[in-house]
């Protein structure tokens, strides 16, 4: 675990000083992120540091973006020195409470580097005070939903006792989050059952779903609808299913002579492991939706396998391993090699791999060599172990498919594999239609108003 260094201000310094101490103490002192880690770049890779559980080989970065420019192609970074600061208290407060949902955090910064700007004096900290922090929990409440703002508020509530604890302002500030706490959502009464049936799916999407499930004959498809399935048979969080072994099937013998079917889930609560009994009536669904899944996934498996039992080494299909004692690789062979569409597809992903090539237009050249450095440089972080927790292998896990198998306009690499995430579920039931994405539902022309 990362060592933490408690800063310690000095009486004496004023809240500058005590400012730049602190920054400094936490750029050059600290290895929360790693001690290599790169203080003054605007983005931070912090993958093998932060761990979020269903979201498959999803990069993590922190983007020390502003308010304003957050969602722009290209984000303007914070303007300093407020960004320094940002930047300090990131490292910090990671190493002296880390969290999963980093997003509250990074956006109470962004909203405070806001309100500051407003004033029209550089975004100076040591200026925060209780009308700032108004200002910056006013931004949050109405740019984001309820739950949301509720939680930025909190990170901005643990921002200022930093602040003042710490002797960083000018004025020392005492502040309480007065965003109100949206109401619980297990309250009963009208108001509460009419806010959870806005909640739920149309009519017309779950009577769409089962017939999805027997159509479906697209990867993605064919997972999304079999996801979808497990999740309606045997109820749990989503990013439980996308944790399921291959071997996940539990069959039982009881005391009636009948066998009793269930599924070996590992709880994200950090709850022991257990086995979740399915309900006869929809045994045969979850059957079929994990002999689905099996079919499609198969293959990124024995893909995981590979590299697992030939460390350093690229996996090329059957009909190209005549290409591993090849020194050098035309950008059509690179091609085939990354199921890419053609020659300029491939120099394409040369260029933005950094794999050098050499010759002139028409009879260009890469080494198989840095190929497959690339190409192994795209495996998951923590490979071979998926899930630390349990000790679970990409080549164990049920989820897993083909870099880019579920994606409508991208070559599935018939080379390297990738864990299912959320997001790619999400986006398969439609929840990123208004962006442009199609849905299971509208590929397959089951639509409403």
């Amino acid at each position: 675990m990362s060592e933490v260094i408690l800063f310690r201000p000095k009486a004496e310094l004023d809240a500058a000083g005590n400012l730049a101490g602190f920054v400094r103490s936490c750029r050059n002192d600290l290895s929360v992120f790693g001690a290599g880690l790169p203080f003054d770049e605007n983005v931070w890779a912090v993958t093998g540091s932060v761990t979020l559980k269903g979201h498959g080989n999803k990069r993590v970065r922190f983007v020390f973006s502003s308010f304003k420019t957050v969602n722009a192609a290209r984000p303007s970074p914070m303007n300093e020195p407020f960004l320094g600061f940002a930047k300090a208290y990131m490292r910090y407060m990671h190493g002296l409470r880390p969290v999963v949902g980093f997003g509250s955090r990074l956006t109470a910064l962004r909203v405070l580097e806001a309100a500051l700007m407003e004033q029209g004096d550089i975004p100076d900290p040591i200026r925060i005070d209780a009308h700032v922090l108004n200002r910056a929990a006013q931004l949050a409440a109405d740019h984001y939903t309820q739950a949301a703002a509720y939680r930025v508020g909190g990170q901005l509530e643990m921002v200022a006792n930093f602040l003042m604890e710490n002797r960083l302002t000018v004025i020392p500030v005492r502040w309480r989050n007065h965003i109100v706490r949206p109401g619980d959502t297990v309250r009963i009464g009208k108001d509460f059952d009419a806010r959870r049936q806005e909640k739920m799916p149309s009519k017309a999407a779950l009577d769409a779903l089962p017939k999805v499930f027997r159509l479906a004959t697209d990867p993605a498809d064919v997972i999304t609808s079999s996801v979808a399935a497990l999740l309606c048979a045997s109820p749990d969080r989503i990013s439980e299913v996308l944790l399921l072994p291959e071997n996940c099937e539990v069959h039982q013998k009881v005391g009636n002579g009948n066998e009793a079917y269930g599924l070996r889930w590992w709880p994200a609560k950090g709850a022991d492991p257990m086995v979740k009994w399915v309900v006869p009536s929809m045994a045969s669904v979850v059957q079929e939706s994990i002999k689905k899944i099996r079919a499609v996934t198969e293959p990124a498996r024995r893909i995981a396998k590979w590299y697992e039992d030939h460390p350093g080494e690229i996996h090329l299909h059957a009909d190209l391993e005549h290409l591993r004692s090849a020194d050098w690789l035309t950008l059509t062979q690179v091609a085939e090699v990354l199921g890419l569409v053609d020659a300029g597809s491939a120099r394409s992903w040369c260029i933005g791999n950094k794999v050098t090539e050499i010759g002139d237009r028409g009879d260009r050249r890469v080494r198989f060599a840095d190929v497959q450095t690339a190409v192994i440089a795209m495996l998951p972080d923590g490979f071979p172990v998926f899930h630390k927790e349990t000790g679970l292998k990409f080549s164990e896990a049920l989820l897993l498919v083909r870099v880019n198998e579920l994606h409508p306009q991208r070559g599935t690499y018939p080379c390297m594999f990738e864990p299912i995430s959320i997001n790619q579920i999400n986006t398969g039931l439609g929840g990123r239609a208004t962006h442009g994405f199609s849905s299971v539902f509208t590929r397959m022309g089951f639509t409403e108003p």
